[in-house]
């Protein structure tokens, strides 16, 4: 065991178990000048587009996020703007 391992233990997960699950339709992506960015999750219904959840969070953490997701399906896009 190296000195790095002595000092960070492994973070544990907390699971909140009351927090719902919510089938999501949309994603909607807002970028502010300061490198932030306003994510807001959609699901769509008869009666109109409902807003399920939003988060703030960096472009490095959605980076972070978008290759995990890719990930997970072994689906990685390429950037056909060259």
């Amino acid at each position: 065991m190296d000195k790095q391992e002595k000092k960070h233990p492994p973070m544990e997960l907390h699971l909140n178990s009351n927090l719902s699950t919510n089938w999501i339709d949309n994603i909607n992506i807002g970028v502010r000048d300061d490198n932030l960015l306003l994510i807001r999750f959609l699901t769509n219904l008869p009666e109109g587009i409902f807003e399920q959840y939003r988060l703030m969070t960096s472009k490095e953490h959605l980076k972070h996020f978008i290759d995990i997701l890719c990930s997970s399906i072994h689906y990685y896009p390429t950037n056909n703007k060259d």
